[in-house]
């Protein structure tokens, strides 16, 4: 029987706050309680929702889930948006 272990999804979705800067969507999985096999994809997008977009297909595409919850970051613009976002999602893979 295959053994099965922890593994997490990280996604962070941050705005480079210089005049026309782009949204940064990066993504992370790595096993919990070992730092090796660490998976990190990373690509700009010219607003939230099409880096939020990317970011749900790389679930569907890395995981066992379909989607991750985005939480605001603390940080806002000067129009009172979130200039990031973060999300987290645990799934079990077979070794």
């Amino acid at each position: 029987m295959a053994k099965k272990v922890n593994v997490v999804f990280d996604a962070t979705l941050k705005k480079n706050p210089e005049k026309g800067g782009a949204w940064l969507a990066r993504v992370t999985t790595y096993d919990e309680g070992i730092d090796e096999g660490n998976v990190i994809v990373s690509t700009a997008w010219s607003n939230a929702s099409a880096g939020k977009r990317w970011i749900k297909e790389m679930v569907i595409k890395m995981t066992t889930k379909k989607s991750v919850k985005m939480i605001a970051g603390t940080d806002l613009d000067a129009k009172g948006k979130p200039m990031s976002f973060e999300g987290k999602v645990l799934f079990k893979r077979e070794i």
